[in-house]
């Protein structure tokens, strides 16, 4: 590879690599200046607390939930349609169903067997990992487009990039001690399974974020709303941002219980930071144009597959159980229900993960179409 190709492609893995470190080594930084016994926060598996969290405060929960439906209110009062579509798009007919779907059946036929032997998180990792393909497989029977076969290298340099991002943000996880692992007890399966459930989660948010997008209806409906334009950023709202997300980090292992919601929300901030900085759309961008795909669909396809794992989990498990401090009130497959909303922000920040790892193919990863044609392609030439 020549060199000025590589210096290319590890500068476009800048962004990525500057937020991994900051994730890294702000909370330890934290720990180390608190004074934190470093022994009971990193422990692997982590199967149990080493301290009590708050208990569920009415006042605070509360607040979490007016939070969190002003939230929703909001972005269904900006993101509503509100034009016309432009143009109806002519959808081809469906064609057969491409051969690899079988890859999918053998996938939820292992995570069977992985549930059998109670390895649950390896199964929830299968059963995703099937989600993927059958997604693929259905958006290439429909509309002769997939991302894993358009674009198979980029779709095998998902799963290592989500791999990273996932210990990220279970390294994250050991300062905050949100959930843990109660039945485990060996390291090496342990790392196997969560390792699978890791690297399945960026490619499955991709593929079900296209398989989204190729329904004429669902695309129109999140790209026709009102021109959301608040003017030009100013390089201060990007500092003030980064160092917003800084200081959640380094403040984790020290405020946990108070600073858990904005620490781990601080990977999807040092992403719009960072774009801010250095110039280029943040994930946010879209909606200035009325374009809240972007957003939404990533969004909805995280939703999708944290439902999915909560739901396994509770059926097959528990191999993990969450609590968070101060929070109570009603919960959906053992999740509070502002949490939720925190897992729907995971879509747009595995979106701009996504955006990062196009230099080497000199291609974004696949875009609505601008005119909701069919089949779905990848834009070239766009800057991550």
């Amino acid at each position: 590879m020549p060199m000025a190709t590589l210096h290319t492609r590890l500068r476009h893995l800048l962004p990525v690599a500057a937020a991994a470190v900051s994730v890294l080594m702000l909370p330890l930084l934290g720990a180390l200046l608190g004074g934190l016994p470093l022994g009971e926060l990193l422990r692997l598996p982590l199967s149990a607390r080493a301290w009590d969290p708050l208990a569920a405060s009415p006042l605070w929960t509360w607040l979490t939930d007016l939070l969190a439906l002003a939230l929703i209110a909001a972005t269904a009062y900006f993101a509503w349609p509100s034009r016309p579509p432009t143009e109806r798009p002519a959808t081809p007919s469906p064609g057969r169903m491409p051969r690899f779907a079988w890859l999918g059946v053998f996938a939820l036929l292992l995570a069977v067997v992985a549930a059998d032997g109670a390895a649950v998180s390896t199964a929830t990792g299968l059963v995703m990992l099937a989600l993927a393909l059958f997604a693929n497989a259905d958006t290439q029977r429909r509309t002769g487009s997939a991302l894993m076969t358009r674009q198979p290298g980029y779709f095998r340099s998902l799963f290592a990039a989500s791999l990273v991002a996932g210990w990220l943000f279970h390294w994250l996880n050991l300062f905050l001690q949100l959930w843990v692992y109660p039945g485990a007890t060996e390291t090496v399966p342990f790392v196997l399974g969560t390792s699978l459930g890791y690297a399945v989660l960026l490619p499955a948010l991709l593929s079900l974020r296209q398989w989204l997008a190729s329904f004429p209806r669902i695309l129109g409906m999140v790209r026709r709303a009102a021109p959301l334009d608040a003017g030009e950023t100013a390089p201060q709202e990007g500092w003030i941002v980064l160092l917003v997300a800084l200081l959640a980090l380094a403040g984790a292992a020290l405020w946990p219980d108070w600073l858990y919601g904005l620490a781990m929300t601080a990977p999807l901030l040092l992403a719009i930071a960072l774009q801010q900085l250095r110039g280029r759309p943040t994930p946010l961008a879209g909606i200035a144009n009325g374009d809240w795909s972007r957003i939404l669909l990533p969004a909805l396809a995280a939703l999708l597959l944290g439902v999915v794992a909560q739901a396994l989990n509770a059926l097959l498990g528990p191999a993990w159980l969450i609590r968070l401090p101060l929070i109570g009130g009603p919960e959906l497959l053992g999740l509070p229900l502002p949490a939720w909303v925190w897992l729907a922000l995971l879509g747009p920040f595995g979106i701009w993960l996504a955006d990062q790892l196009t230099a080497p193919w000199q291609q974004r990863p696949q875009q609505p179409p601008s005119g909701g044609g069919f089949p779905i392609r990848i834009e070239t030439g766009g800057k991550p």
